[in-house]
């Protein structure tokens, strides 16, 4: 299907600290892909430079063939999904899709039937007219999604989707994550989770000091490092050499 994301020689200095120091990687069309690292590594840096939010020093990101210049004037072809939810608890979930709808610049002859997509797809209907505030942790954490989402992006960014919530209702982000992606989204996640990304993850990338020192399925890594469960392979590479 070809690149979603082209990374190339990417670099973030910040005084005379290298934060990223020139990583490469592609994400292809139509995958989810891990951002993977601890803090300090540079990945929460590297995440801003793709979506936009953070300029690079040096080095391209291109987007869908556009160039990252480009891609901050068309950020409609993007979805940024924060951890802070982002939406207004003062409004109902469907006014709160509505508003987003229309500062996305969504033409209003389109915006109902979007917000009744929206509300399917994150399993909100019921909650239509309910206060935002009102809603449980999971309930609140599909929102915010479906808010990112108005736009119909064809790449999402979602930074630590799940963070902070309990089991069951991750797995249920699992299955609306799973669902975006069969609908055609390129998702590209950071997560500190390792069962959620060997459920998610088709490939992923791990920095470490501002460098990717692997890349590949989450199988294929286990099996160059000889071990069982994606977390081992991370606290592995998390290891400073000496």
């Amino acid at each position: 299907m070809g690149d979603a994301v082209v990374v190339s020689e990417l670099a973030k200095v910040v005084g005379e600290k290298i934060i990223v120091d020139r990583i490469s990687f592609t994400v292809e069309q139509g995958e989810i892909f891990g951002l993977l690292g601890a803090n300090g590594s540079g990945k929460t840096t590297t995440f801003n430079m793709l979506s936009g939010l953070l300029p690079p020093s040096s080095g391209s990101v291109t987007i869908l063939g556009k160039s990252d210049k480009e891609m901050r004037r068309s950020k409609p072809e993007i979805g940024f999904i924060t951890q802070e939810n982002s939406f207004y608890e003062t409004l109902t979930v469907k006014e709160n899709l509505e508003f987003f709808a229309s500062q996305a610049g969504v033409p209003g002859k389109e915006t109902a039937a979007i917000v009744k997509t929206l509300l399917g797809q994150m399993r909100l209907t019921d909650k239509a007219d309910a206060l935002s505030s009102k809603l449980s942790g999971g309930m609140k954490k599909r929102l915010n999604m479906a808010c990112s989402l108005v736009h119909d992006p064809k790449i999402v960014f979602l930074d630590e989707p799940t963070v902070g919530l309990d089991p069951i209702v991750r797995k249920e982000i699992w299955v609306v994550i799973e669902e975006l992606n069969k609908s055609g989204k390129t998702i590209i996640i950071t997560s500190h989770y390792m069962e959620e990304v060997e459920r998610l993850c088709n490939r992923v990338a791990i920095m470490f000091s501002g460098r990717i020192v692997a890349s590949g399925t989450p199988k294929e890594l286990k099996e160059r490092y000889k071990l069982k469960q994606m977390e081992d392979v991370f606290a592995h590479l998390m290891k400073p050499v000496v």
